[in-house]
């Protein structure tokens, strides 16, 4: 677990408060000096680097190597433990530098093989894009070896230094984005479900996409082979195969991957000149993830070469993932591809080695894998592979003569590292879509525009085309009749320039209708997000960036507003006048002053435990709120019997039950008080720590829900409705003047160091939603700049 790995590190953290007041003074020494300049080998020209009040970089080059060389150094400067954190992940090597109780999480890390699968991607780099990582590798490692104060604390702590960075890690970072976007969980889930409660039942659990949800695309979304009829989806054969041998996953390594990962829920917009004052596009982002300290986003304006560009990067990769040049806008969201399949493989019980095939018994490749343990001894785990991927069961040790394999698009080489420099430098919408062409990894919802006022979207990344079936449960991987057969070409990928609507808007919905040939997945997010954004902007005219950042902040829940009135007539049922009258006079708006709010999201989750948990009789729990909004919407359905109990249950009886649970819970609290953020850091479950260097921030107040625009979720974290994720960043830009209205903002600050002011200065700006410019006219910048430091050639 988690808290475990947090407790290792606060065990040894606490040695530090010893000497609490001269470990602070030193350890304070590991924060930069942004005045200071150095000496970089390999420089060809002097770089600068100005930064503003909020420590946001502006890095002025005068070649583009220089530029990322320059950009590595900067990154080590303020986030170089959590770049540590990233390549250990993708690579697997937690255990030795904390300890046995990583070796599982690192032995399911290996066998998935991220840093692996990076290395392929190495190896295949043209000279030009290896030259340009190398230099960022050369930044970093420049850093490290200059610095003349202490590590950052977790170094210390661990006692540990970090060896060179590689151009290999950089590209991993890539491959735990892509990772934490891919749809694996679902199927696992699903076919543990289907063994609980049985196929019939499960049936309901399976994921759907109401008709009347709204599609990103309208009428004239545009394919490749449009017009083309539907290939119609023939059903994988499912011959009996016994117990599907599930992997147990890490809790520990589900808990570090998203610490670590991109968003896998988001929303983004572009509004065409049309709807807009300025008569020009404005775009919109805000990427959902984990809410951490430090942020997973650092921002910085890049300007050298090709390059003048500013947003978000990622530590440990040298140029914007998602903001906009002078010249282009572009943000994401999960497009929710299918592209992970589980296969059972079939053993050769003569013979361990191999595994059944449509053509014989072929060889496993078996990869040992060696894994230090600190303070042990090193413990080997060989990693199986088929012919569909590396065996995921093998983590867990347990499967008899069936094994899982797992099969998925990011183990394909890809070049989204290299498509990310050329979306960097393009100058119109055609350059930008010519530059995407290769972000093969992860798959994206991309909204771009550009400064000449066309806009459009297109979803990236790679679409497995399969032999049969969806890919939803795992299948026999012996028939050969559920093989993937190739990929969507880009080219068939939904997309659109200039839609006649206005606008686009993504929030994880269904690209396009069922008029669409080719099989995208059948789990889309929700459509009520999509949905409210499409009010506002279809209710907006002459808008403005300070009214899409407004918009952004909106916390009205079109699936609450769907529900409230059976939520009204359960309190009647219940005779809870109070609550009827505080929910009817409710205007779905989950604002932290609500009780309305409290009552009405206490009261759902309720009823959601009530429907879904008897049937599974004490086992691990798999009961998705779109099953009970289905149930709910229907008035019904098998799952609202008690099948534990002698009577026979009504919706409306356990609807009734539940209010009175929550108005019980509620009590007089208002949403806010229930529904709080905390932005952790890892050491930060420790109290005495937590005070002496005020590692986390808040708690505090949120508003929103799983479903507003301002998303604000909750999940397993206690106390019940603590919030567990949110707006990572938010971006917005008005393409007639990108220095002008809108800009940047991320949860936390710059700096991962817990000491640095700039640790946390950005998140009352986040809360109030805010946004911080950062221009990409020199004299704009100059004149926001509060620290110079220059790096010069030599060392």
């Amino acid at each position: 677990m988690l808290r475990k790995l947090l407790y290792v590190l606060a065990g040894l953290f606490a040695l530090l408060l010893i000497a609490v007041l001269g470990g602070r003074w030193w350890l304070g020494r590991s924060q930069p000096d942004p005045s200071r300049g150095a000496a970089l080998a390999g420089l060809r020209a002097p770089v600068e680097v100005w930064r503003d009040s909020l420590a946001v970089p502006h890095v002025w080059a005068r070649n583009e190597e220089d530029l990322f060389r320059a950009m590595g150094y900067v990154h080590a400067q303020d986030r170089l433990f959590q770049m540590e954190m990233f390549r250990r992940v993708a690579d697997g090597r937690l255990a030795e530098i904390l300890g046995a109780d990583l070796v599982d999480t690192d032995k399911f890390l290996r066998t998935v093989g991220m840093g692996r699968s990076a290395a392929q991607n190495e190896a295949r780099l043209a000279p030009e894009h290896r030259r340009a990582l190398q230099a960022y590798a050369d930044g970093v490692n420049a850093w490290m070896r200059g610095h003349g104060g202490p590590l950052p604390p977790e170094f210390v702590t661990l006692r540990f230094k970090p060896e060179p960075w590689t151009v290999r890690n950089t590209l991993s970072i890539a491959k735990i984005m892509a990772w934490d976007l891919a749809d694996w969980e679902l199927g696992l889930n699903l076919q543990r479900a289907v063994d609980n409660v049985g196929a019939d039942r499960a049936r309901e659990l399976f994921p759907f996409y109401p008709d009347s949800g709204v599609t990103i695309l309208g009428a004239d979304a545009q394919w490749q082979g449009r017009g083309a009829p539907p290939r119609p989806l023939s059903p994988a054969p499912s011959p009996r195969v016994g117990q599907v041998p599930l992997p147990d996953v890490p809790k520990l390594a589900l808990e570090l991957l998203e610490t670590v990962s991109a968003s896998n829920a988001s929303n983004s917009w572009v509004i065409g000149g049309s709807r807009t004052r300025s008569g020009k596009p404005i775009l919109a982002n805000d990427m959902h993830l984990g809410l951490r300290a430090p942020s997973i986003w650092y921002l910085a304006a890049l300007h050298g070469g090709a390059f003048n560009v500013a947003g978000m990067t990622l530590p440990g990769v040298p140029v914007v993932v998602a903001g906009h040049s002078d010249r282009v806008a572009w943000g994401y969201t999960n497009a929710m591809v299918d592209d992970v399949d589980f296969f059972i493989e079939q053993v050769d019980s003569t013979h361990p080695g191999r595994y059944r095939t449509p053509g014989g018994w072929a060889e496993m490749t078996v990869r040992p894998e060696t894994i230090q343990v600190k303070g042990g001894q090193p413990i080997v785990h060989n990693v199986r592979t088929t012919r569909h991927g590396p065996v995921l069961s093998d983590a867990d040790e347990r499967g008899g003569s069936r094994v899982l394999a797992m099969q998925w698009t990011a183990y394909e080489p890809s070049t989204e590292v290299v498509a990310l420099l050329g979306m960097n430098t393009a100058r119109n919408a055609d350059e930008f879509t010519t530059a995407l062409r290769g972000f093969n990894n992860p798959h994206q919802n991309v909204v771009f525009a550009d400064r000449e006022g066309r806009f459009g979207y297109w979803m990236g990344g790679r679409v497995p085309i399969r032999r049969s079936g969806d890919g939803v449960l795992p299948q026999p991987g012996w028939t050969g009749a559920a093989d993937w057969t190739g990929w969507l070409s880009f080219d068939q990928h939904p997309h659109v320039l200039n839609p006649a609507d206005g606008f686009v808007v993504t929030a994880n919905n269904r690209q396009v209708g069922d008029e669409y040939p080719h099989l995208i997945t059948s789990n889309w997010a929700e459509p009520w997000r999509a949905a409210r954004i499409r009010q506002m902007v279809e209710a907006g005219r002459g808008l403005t960036a300070a009214d899409v950042a407004r918009q952004q902040m909106d916390v009205r829940d079109l699936f609450a507003l769907r529900h409230l009135p059976r939520a009204v007539r359960a309190a009647d049922a219940a005779g809870l006048a109070d609550a009827a009258r505080e929910l009817r006079a409710w205007n779905g708006e989950a604002r932290v002053d609500s009780r309305g709010a409290a009552l009405f999201y206490t009261w759902f989750d309720e009823l959601r435990t009530r429907v879904g948990a008897d049937e599974f009789r004490g086992k691990n729990v798999y009961f998705p709120r779109t099953t009970l909004d289905r149930i709910l919407a229907q008035g019904g359905g098998t799952w609202v019997d008690d099948v534990t109990t002698a009577q026979t249950e009504t919706l409306d009886g356990l609807a009734a039950d539940a209010m009175r649970t929550a108005v019980q819970a509620v009590g007089a609290k208002r949403w806010g008080e229930m529904h709080t953020t905390s932005i952790g850091h890892p050491m930060g479950v420790v109290a005495a720590l937590d005070r002496a260097f005020q590692l986390n921030i808040g708690p505090f107040p949120n508003a929103g829900s799983y479903y507003t625009v301002n998303v604000s979720g909750w999940g397993s974290r206690k106390p019940p409705f603590a919030n567990a994720y949110g707006a990572s960043q938010r971006h917005v830009v008005d393409m007639a003047d990108p220095d002008g209205g809108g800009g940047f903002v991320i949860p936390t600050g710059q700096s991962g160091i817990p000491f640095s002011r700039h640790y946390r200065d950005q998140t009352p700006l986040w809360r109030e939603g805010r946004l911080w410019r950062i221009p990409l006219d020199r004299g704009k910048a100059e004149a926001r700049a509060v620290s110079r430091m220059t790096l010069r050639p030599g060392g």
